[in-house]
């Protein structure tokens, strides 16, 4: 059986301890900058629809529900869809 010195293993334990904080560190910091990079691209794509006069996504979800709540209202009054 192998023996390792308990100075070698403690200076070891450390070090690998050492890594795991930093580890920690660099998880939580990825975390933070990828939710930084979400918000500016959810402002780029709000700019881009702005510049190109295109509604934005929450624009167009809402005309696509006020569309479909007309159809609604026109189907219970009789009206029938062709094509």
């Amino acid at each position: 059986m192998k023996t390792v010195e308990m100075d070698l293993f403690e200076k070891y334990r450390n070090e690998i301890e050492g890594l795991k904080a930093e580890n920690a560190e660099l998880r939580r910091l990825n975390h933070e900058l990828e939710q930084r990079l979400q918000d500016i691209h959810g402002e780029y794509l709000l700019l881009r629809y702005q510049f190109k006069g295109l509604p934005s996504q929450a624009e167009i979800l809402r005309l696509r529900q006020e569309m479909l709540t007309l159809k609604k209202e026109l189907r219970m009054r009789g009206w029938r869809e062709t094509g």
